[in-house]
């Protein structure tokens, strides 16, 4: 496992039948790299299996970084499915 201090994204693919969640690559440093790899694990998959690129360390945000966090309050709002 590669050690990365700062933000990375992970590859998951879901089985949209059974719900079971398999981690395909993790610590991928940037968006780039991680969409290009999803692109890849997209050309292997069946029909009821999805391809999810997600934030891979998986902690949430500081409340204590208020600038932040109103930002983030902000962006949700902006960009909630309604």
């Amino acid at each position: 496992m590669k050690e990365n201090l700062g933000q990375s994204y992970s590859i998951i693919k879901i089985n949209d039948d059974t719900k079971e969640i398999k981690n395909l690559y993790s610590h991928i440093p940037s968006l780039k790299e991680a969409d290009l790899l999803a692109q890849l694990s997209m050309c292997n998959k069946q029909d009821y299996e999805l391809i999810y690129i997600t934030a891979g360390w998986n902690i949430s945000i500081n409340k204590n970084h208020p600038i932040e966090y109103k930002e983030a309050l902000r962006l949700a709002e902006e960009y909630k499915y309604e």
